[in-house]
């Protein structure tokens, strides 16, 4: 375990990422996610959307869309 990850753990944070059904909102979703963060999508493209919780959920990342 890195000296910095104490730092920037997100265990028990709730995280809104906007645009998080592809590209760089999806990169940074996945990245809060695997920091610890409950993560909370949305996005106008809702099926798009829908894809990108399955992906991080089957990560093990507490991910939902609104």
């Amino acid at each position: 375990m890195s000296r910095l990850a104490p730092l920037f753990a997100l265990e028990g944070r709730t995280a809104l990422v906007t645009g998080g059904n592809s590209g760089l909102g999806l990169a940074i979703a996945r990245a809060l996610g695997l920091a610890g963060a409950r993560l909370v999508l949305c996005a106008r493209r809702v099926t798009e959307l829908g894809h990108a919780v399955a992906s991080l959920r089957a990560e093990d990342i507490d991910a939902f869309a609104v």
